[in-house]
C-alpha cells in the first residue's frame, strides 16, 4: 500500500515533470486474461526469439532500440511469455512421448529389449504441424477431415498451434484461430486480413468443439479489437454470456485501447469497469499509469490517488513506471528516493530495472554510480545468462573496454546470443577489430547463421559510418544465402544514412517497400530518414517520410511531430498551422516544442534577413 508521505512525493513528482510525449514504442501489452493461468511477473517481452526473418513477420512487432534509457518500461506479453513457457513443457514431453513410441517401442523402462515388439503405429502429425502446412482457403477443409479422422481436439492442442505459429512469426495463420495477439492491422492488410480473421474460429464455434472459458472470449476481444477496433469489440462484449463479461474481459478491452494511444476510449473502458462494480485490479491501473505517462503525465496522480483510496497496493511493475517517469524528467532524486520505497515495501527491483537505473546514470554523466551499480549486478551472471549480455551493453555505453573483455572471456560456453552481445557492445565501443574477430568466431560455431547476426554486423558498420565496409560485407551476406527483410532493410537504411547518404537510403527504402507490398518497414526505419532529412533542414523531403509514417498508421506510435519540427527550425522557415496539425493528431507538444515554435514566431515578426520565406 502506497504510504501517504509515499503518495504525496509521486503524486507531486508527477505534476512537475514536463509535458513531452514518451516514446511510445513499448506498452504493456498484458493478457490479463492469462493472469489466472500464469501469475509469474515478465518485465521485458519474451516473445519466442526468431532466428531469421520470415515472410510475414509483422513490422509493428518491432519496437524502437532498447539500448537507451528512452524506451518505455514493458511487461509487454509477460505472461504471453510465461504461457509459452508453460507449451514448451507440453511440447517437449509429447516429443518425448511420441519419440519413446516410435523410435524406441521395444525398449522396457529398464531399458533391456522385449522379445515381442509392439505392434507398429502410424505416425500422426501434430495439429500445429497440420496448420502450418495448410494454405489459408482450404484450412476448414482439412481441419473437417483432421477431426473425420478420430481425432481428438483439446484445448492445448489448440493453444500449442498458436504458440508454433506466434514463434513462426506466421499472424495471417495465427489470426484465423482467434486466440493469439500479435498481428497489427494495417490499411495495406486489412483486406486480405478481413477473410481470415475469424475462418478457425469459426470451425471451433460452429463445431462447438469446446467449451469456451474466460480466456477464450477474452481472446477473441483481442483479436477483434486489433483487426477490427475497439467499437467492434466493444460490440462484441454485448454477445459474450453475462458470467464471462468480468473484469479480465475488459482488463484486455483497456489493454487494447492503451495499445493504440486511444485516450477517450480507454477512460471511457477504466470508468465502466468502476461503473459495473468490478474488481478494479492493479493491473488495470498499471495500464491507465502508462497511458498517461505517454500523453499526460499530469493525471498519473489522480490513478496513485484511486489506487490509494481503494487500497490497491503497487506491483513491481508500477514502481518501473514511476522510476521511469522520475528518469525522464531527470528527477535523480525522485528515481532514487522511489526505488528506496519500492524496498521498504518489501519489493527488490529486478534485473531489468536495475538495468534502466544504471542507463538513467549514464545519460545523466553519474558515471560513478553507475559503476557501483553495475558492480552490483554482476552478481546475476551466474544464474542469468541474460545478465551476462546485459552487463556487456552497459560496459559498452560506460565506455569500459577492459570490462567488456573482462565479462566476455568470462563466459566459457557462450551460444549465438551472447556473440550478438559481444558484436553490439564492441561495436558501441568502435572496436571493429574484436568485431569482427567476434563474428568469425561465431561463424566457426554455427557456419550456417540467419540474417539476425549478419544485420547486426551491418548495424555496426552503420554505427561507425563504415560504409566501404558494410557494402563488402552485404556482398558476403547475400552469398551465404540469407534471407533479407525489414530488419535488414533496416540496417540498410542505417548505413547510407549515417554515412551522410540519405538519398539513397530513401530511395532503397521506397524501392523494396514497393516490391514487396506484403512486408512493411520498421517504423526505425523511417525515423532515421526523418533525422537526417530534419538535419539538413530538408523541409520537403522531410513532410515526404512524415506523411510515409501517417499513412502506414504504426500502432501505439504517436506522429513525431518534435522530429519534423527539428526540420523547420534548421531551415529557419515557420511551420504554418503546425499546432492546428498537433491538435488534429491529439499531439500535445513539449517544452522544447513550444519554445521552437516561438522562436519561429519571432523570427517572422521581426523581419530576421535570415528567414526563409
Amino acid at each position: 500500500m502506497l504510504k501517504n508521505a509515499s503518495l504525496r512525493f509521486l503524486r507531486d513528482g508527477s505534476c512537475r515533470v514536463s509535458s513531452e510525449v514518451a516514446p511510445a514504442g513499448c506498452s504493456e501489452n498484458v493478457l490479463p486474461f492469462i493472469r489466472k493461468f500464469c501469475s509469474v511477473p515478465i518485465e521485458r517481452l519474451t516473445i519466442s526469439k526468431v532466428e531469421g526473418e520470415l515472410p510475414d513477420q509483422d513490422a509493428a512487432e518491432f519496437s524502437h532500440d532498447n539500448s537507451d534509457c528512452d524506451s518505455e518500461p514493458s511487461r509487454g506479453g509477460g505472461t504471453v511469455g510465461a504461457m509459452e513457457r508453460e507449451f514448451k513443457k507440453q511440447e517437449h514431453k509429447k516429443l518425448h512421448e511420441t519419440k519413446a513410441n516410435i523410435s524406441a517401442p521395444g525398449v522396457s523402462q529398464k531399458g533391456s529389449y522385449h522379445e515381442k515388439k509392439m505392434p507398429a503405429r502410424d505416425f500422426q502429425p501434430f495439429l500445429f504441424q497440420i496448420v502450418l502446412d495448410t494454405p489459408s482457403n482450404s484450412l476448414r477443409t482439412v481441419l473437417d477431415k483432421w477431426m473425420g479422422d478420430g481425432n481428438r481436439l483439446e484445448r492445448n492442442e489448440v493453444l500449442m498451434v498458436f504458440f508454433h505459429l506466434r514463434k513462426q512469426r506466421l499472424y495471417p495463420k495465427a489470426l484465423q484461430g482467434g486466440f493469439v495477439r500479435g498481428w497489427v492491422a494495417t490499411p495495406r492488410l486489412n483486406a486480405a486480413k478481413t477473410v481470415l480473421v475469424s475462418v478457425f474460429m469459426q470451425w471451433l464455434e460452429r463445431g462447438k468443439l469446446l467449451n469456451f472459458e474466460e480466456r477464450d472470449y477474452a481472446c477473441h476481444l483481442d483479436l477483434i479489437a486489433r483487426n477490427h477496433g475497439i467499437e467492434a469489440a466493444q460490440k462484441y462484449i454485448q454477445r459474450v454470456p453475462k458470467p464471462f463479461r468480468n473484469e479480465v474481459l475488459y482488463e484486455t478491452l483497456l489493454v487494447n485501447c492503451v495499445c493504440v494511444t486511444d485516450v477517450q476510449k480507454a477512460e471511457e473502458v477504466f470508468k465502466e469497469i468502476r461503473d459495473l462494480s468490478l474488481p478494479l485490479t492493479v493491473s488495470a491501473c498499471n495500464q491507465m499509469l502508462l497511458l498517461y505517462k505517454r500523453v499526460a503525465r499530469g493525471k498519473v496522480v489522480d490513478i496513485l490517488l484511486l489506487m490509494e483510496k481503494e487500497n490497491i497496493k503497487p506491483s513491481p511493475f508500477t514502481y518501473k513506471l514511476m522510476i521511469d517517469l522520475k528518469g525522464r524528467s531527470n528527477d535523480t532524486f525522485g528515481m532514487e528516493s522511489v526505488l528506496s520505497m519500492m524496498k521498504a515495501n518489501g519489493l527488490e527491483p529486478d534485473f531489468a530495472t536495475q538495468t534502466m537505473v544504471v542507463k538513467f546514470y549514464i545519460s545523466w554523466d553519474l558515471t560513478k554510480k553507475a559503476e557501483e551499480a553495475i558492480r552490483r549486478m554482476e552478481v546475476y551472471i551466474k544464474d542469468n545468462r541474460h545478465a551476462l549480455r546485459s552487463l556487456l551493453d552497459l560496459y559498452a555505453l560506460l565506455g569500459r573496454p577492459d570490462d567488456v573483455a573482462r565479462i566476455w572471456k568470462s563466459c566459457t560456453e557462450p551460444k549465438l546470443e551472447d556473440y550478438l552481445a559481444a558484436i553490439e557492445a564492441w561495436g558501441k565501443l568502435g572496436h571493429i577489430e574484436q568485431v569482427e574477430e567476434t563474428f568469425e568466431a561465431l561463424l566457426k560455431t554455427s557456419p550456417k547463421l540467419t540474417s539476425k547476426y549478419y544485420n547486426a554486423m551491418l548495424n555496426v558498420y552503420a554505427q561507425n559510418k563504415l560504409l566501404a565496409k558494410g557494402k563488402e560485407f552485404l556482398e558476403r551476406m547475400y552469398s551465404a544465402g540469407c534471407s533479407n527483410g525489414p530488419l535488414t532493410w533496416d540496417a540498410l537504411v542505417n548505413l547510407y544514412a549515417n554515412s551522410g547518404e540519405v538519398e539513397k537510403a530513401d530511395s532503397f527504402l521506397l524501392n523494396v517497400t514497393e516490391e514487396n507490398p506484403d512486408r512493411i518497414p520498421i517504423f526505425r526505419s523511417y525515423i532515421t530518414l526523418l533525422k537526417a532529412y530534419a538535419e539538413k533542414g530538408d523541409i520537403h523531403n522531410a513532410e515526404k517520410i512524415f506523411d510515409r509514417l501517417k499513412q502506414i498508421r504504426y500502432p501505439g506510435r504517436t506522429p513525431p511531430y518534435d522530429i519534423l519540427l527539428e526540420a523547420y527550425v534548421n531551415a529557419k522557415v515557420p511551420p504554418h498551422g503546425f499546432r492546428e496539425r498537433m491538435r488534429a493528431d491529439q499531439v500535445r507538444p513539449s517544452k522544447r516544442m513550444i519554445e521552437q515554435l516561438k522562436h519561429l514566431d519571432n523570427l517572422q515578426k521581426s523581419g530576421d534577413p535570415e528567414l526563409t520565406e
